[in-house]
């Protein structure tokens, strides 16, 4: 038989549907395991889990490292505060020490040499108490914690014959325009270092194992009022001309110079006008030898008065009512205290401007009142001291029984002399000067 030949096609052709069976077939034999897409999804899920397990480590972590760097950041902040407050209580001693010496003001000045330099005055020993180390100075340690291991320190240094940094300095020369000097000893300058230390073992607070662990700086200055009051009810700057008097004194107006004192004294002018009141005292009118400037009286300057004063304000309503009793009030401007708000104190009182006691306020006042404008004071009152008015004076203008009087008491002034113008910190020169990490 005769065999028919095959055609190119008819080769491929037959090679396609070989081809194709045999995937058919191999399909066929394919049988996929169901389990394999279950074990993937496991795969996943346990890795998203332990995924989620590392995050949550992370960020327990992370809030742990926070907590324990707040924590000793604010135990650091706790511990340089109470630096601070060892520091400030160096200074609070140091004033106090210069308050209770018996010769005021403490000085060195060269008729009454204590030593052959000028801040040898600040001196304070052992054996009054005033300090545990008197060749340094100043110097206290005290408990901070109950278990006797946090100790504070300060150091408030004093002066030598060679010079030693940040030691208690005269400072007078610098602060009065005077004939003043150093040595005087009206102002001096204090600098306090305070430590807070662990102490592991009764030897000094600096040396191994005893460690220090905050320390604090801080500087003021102290100045003593020196307090110029001629024996002198009232005083005036100038009494006045006919026609201009600055002093007037109605009836039920009363002016005591009393036995020892001058009812009024003025630097210029004719005698105050005195007509219907009643002025008694040793003599009645006397000429004041100086200018009774804030300067002369008090011995500092306004701007200096107003960083020394207890109160510096610019209104009555600034004021705490009632009024404390022994300060210093500085008002910048005119004032007027009436019923609601009475002129009931003691201490010195010191108007930049204008004062006004009003009707019915029923006033009591004692020590001094220095005005640099005029005074009206109106009935009920009574000041026992020394009233200064620079500009004039008008007491009691109205048509009543109650009483206006100004007393001078020589008392009254030795108790503020000695109760406000000893030492008074310069508040405007209270400053930190460092704080070292430890």
């Amino acid at each position: 038989m005769k065999q028919l030949k095959k055609s190119p096609n008819q080769d491929m052709l037959y090679h396609n549907c070989s081809r194709t069976a045999s995937r058919c077939q191999n399909n066929m034999n394919f049988h996929p395991n169901p389990n394999n897409h279950k074990s993937n999804k496991g795969v996943a899920l346990l890795t998203v889990v332990v995924l989620l397990f590392a995050v949550m480590i992370l960020i327990l972590t992370g809030a742990q490292l926070i907590t324990n760097s707040y924590r000793e950041s604010k135990q650091q902040q706790n511990t340089v505060a109470e630096a601070e407050n060892v520091a400030k209580s160096g200074l609070v001693d140091a004033i106090s020490w210069f308050k209770r010496q018996e010769a005021q003001p403490v000085h060195n000045s060269s008729h009454s040499p204590l030593h052959s330099w000028e801040d040898g005055a600040f001196n304070p020993k052992e054996v009054k108490l005033d300090t545990i180390d008197e060749n340094m100075g100043l110097v206290k340690e005290y408990e901070l914690s109950e278990n006797g291991i946090r100790w504070a320190r300060y150091e408030v240094k004093r002066q030598s014959e060679t010079i030693v940094p940040d030691a208690a300095q005269d400072i007078t020369a610098e602060r009065f325009n005077g004939t003043e000097q150093k040595g005087d000893g009206l102002a001096w300058s204090i600098v306090s270092t305070g430590y807070v230390y662990r102490r592991k073992a009764a030897i000094p607070f600096n040396i191994f194992p005893n460690e220090i662990v905050a320390k604090c700086k801080m500087s003021t200055e102290i100045i003593r009022m020196n307090l110029q009051i001629p024996a002198c009810a009232f005083i005036v700057k100038d009494g006045g001309t006919a026609g201009h008097e600055t002093v007037n004194l109605f009836p039920n107006g009363r002016i005591n110079g009393g036995s020892s004192g001058t009812a009024c004294g003025r630097f210029l002018g004719q005698p105050p006008l005195l007509s219907g009141g009643t002025v008694i005292g040793s003599s009645l009118y006397s000429v004041v030898l100086n200018d009774p400037t804030i300067k002369y009286v008090l011995g500092i300057s306004t701007i200096e008065l107003k960083s020394l004063a207890d109160f510096t304000v610019g209104s009555v309503n600034s004021l705490p009512n009632p009024l404390p009793d022994m300060s210093l009030i500085y008002i910048d401007g005119d004032a007027t205290f009436d019923l609601s708000r009475p002129l009931k104190a003691s201490g010195v009182l010191v108007v930049n401007g204008n004062l006004t006691v009003s009707a019915g306020s029923s006033s009591l006042f004692s020590g001094l009142i220095y005005v640099s404008g005029t005074i009206t004071i109106n009935p009920p009152c009574d000041i026992t001291g020394c009233v200064i008015a620079y500009s004039g004076l008008t007491l009691n203008n109205l048509s009543t029984s109650d009483i206006t009087e100004i007393d001078y008491d020589n008392n009254i002034l030795t108790a503020v002399r000695q109760r406000i113008c000893q030492y008074r910190e310069n508040k405007s020169a209270h400053r930190t000067l460092s704080i070292p990490n430890f």
